[in-house]
């Protein structure tokens, strides 16, 4: 399997499945990565996470299409 992300590439991350967060990859190996994300957590300084790569994405478009995905999902959800 090819890797698809390397260190010091600008990806983005959906948390809670509706917020967008930019972030940079500072490891990448056996299907996973590293990012630490490009502002802080309140008064802890940055903060980062370690994610399969199929949870970021190289566009901030392709992370949004997929933002609008899982709230259609939702409103549906909420009909039923």
């Amino acid at each position: 399997m090819a890797k698809q992300f390397n260190v010091g590439d600008t990806v983005y991350f959906i948390s809670s499945s509706v917020f967008v967060r930019k972030a940079t990859v500072i490891r990448a190996a056996a299907g996973f990565v590293t990012i630490k994300f490009d502002t802080n957590n309140g008064n802890d300084g940055p903060s980062g996470i370690r994610v399969r790569e199929s949870k970021v994405y190289h566009t901030e478009k392709e992370a949004n299409d997929v933002v609008q995905a899982n709230k259609s999902r939702q409103q549906y959800s909420r009909k039923l």
